[in-house]
């Protein structure tokens, strides 16, 4: 049983989405990450092992006697801190499974994923992954690749901005799969925008409290700007790669100068943002430097 702790609630939206044992987290943890694009660095790694932290309290309970482990999706995994958070708020050390993909194809609702890398060591029929959800490629993919070595059992998905339509296929591989399934998603089931990158509070498939919706029209001047950046994580692991992503949405939204994404710095050349052109491509917008100039951005992914 999943229940409100004293400082986070729980809102079942299996019945209300169609997806069986999806739920919506509240918390001011949450809140930080998902309604300050300028938390970067160390205050962003620690609202996320906070959030973390508040994710693994709801579920503390159901994790008692299970053979509970960790598959790890780098490189996003890595900033959810779940050994910490399990250590603090269950008592109790979190073996880990390692695992690589790559999106090589990014459309507006699926995405083409390859396993690069994997480390299964620790084994575990009881999984607990955190991680961001757009299409739920990259989850399956994992999923699928861990099965080859080891029988799931049960799966707890944390995940601090998740898609309604990412929940849905991971719920219905789990289904088929004998996978009994919990997902835990930050403030709202977002809506997946057409570059399979933006998670709008503002789209209008995202099931999330009026007054989220709200706040998100007030803070980017009604525009569906991704409640996360494109590369989540890279505020802590590469924070000037995330700078300049947020530079590029800036561009795109006519958003220069905004408070909103006031850590946006302009990159010398695109070459760096590459691996993910395809949440940009085919676009034009106006450079913020003096000679004015309009940069495409018609790379492919």
């Amino acid at each position: 049983m999943i229940e409100d702790t004293g400082s986070s609630a729980v809102e079942s939206i299996g019945s209300r989405t169609g997806v069986t044992g999806l739920h919506l987290v509240h918390n001011q943890h949450l809140e930080s990450l998902l309604f300050d694009r300028n938390l970067t660095d160390l205050p962003f790694r620690r609202a996320c092992l906070a959030s973390s932290r508040e994710f693994v309290r709801h579920i503390r309970d159901e994790l008692d006697g299970t053979d509970l482990t960790e598959l790890i999706i780098l490189s996003k995994g890595l900033v959810y801190q779940l050994a910490e958070a399990v250590a603090l708020d269950a008592g109790r050390n979190l073996p880990a499974n390692l695992v690589s993909t790559s999106r090589v194809a990014v459309a507006s609702d699926d995405a083409t994923v390859e396993v690069s890398y994997a480390r299964f060591d620790a084994g575990g029929s009881t999984l607990l992954i955190g991680d961001t959800v757009a299409s739920g490629a990259t989850i399956i993919a994992a999923l699928r690749e861990y099965q080859r070595f080891h029988p799931v059992r049960r799966l707890y998905l944390l995940s601090y901005a998740g898609a309604l339509h990412g929940a849905s296929r991971i719920a219905d591989y789990c289904a088929r799969n004998g996978i009994e399934c919990t997902m835990l998603f930050g403030l709202a089931a977002f809506g997946l925008a057409e570059n399979g990158f933006d998670l709008s509070f503002l789209h209008p498939a995202t099931v999330t409290r009026d007054a989220y919706r709200e706040r998100a029209r007030r803070q980017f001047a009604g525009k569906p700007v991704s409640a996360v950046g494109w590369d989540f994580g890279s505020q802590a692991l590469a924070p000037e790669k995330y700078r300049q992503l947020c530079w590029v949405e800036a561009g795109l939204w006519e958003l220069h100068g905004s408070p909103a994404l006031a850590v946006a710095r302009e990159p010398e050349n695109m070459e760096a943002l590459a691996h993910e052109a395809a949440a940009y491509a085919g676009k034009t917008f106006q450079s913020s430097g003096n000679d004015g100039a309009r940069i495409a951005t018609d790379a492919g992914p």
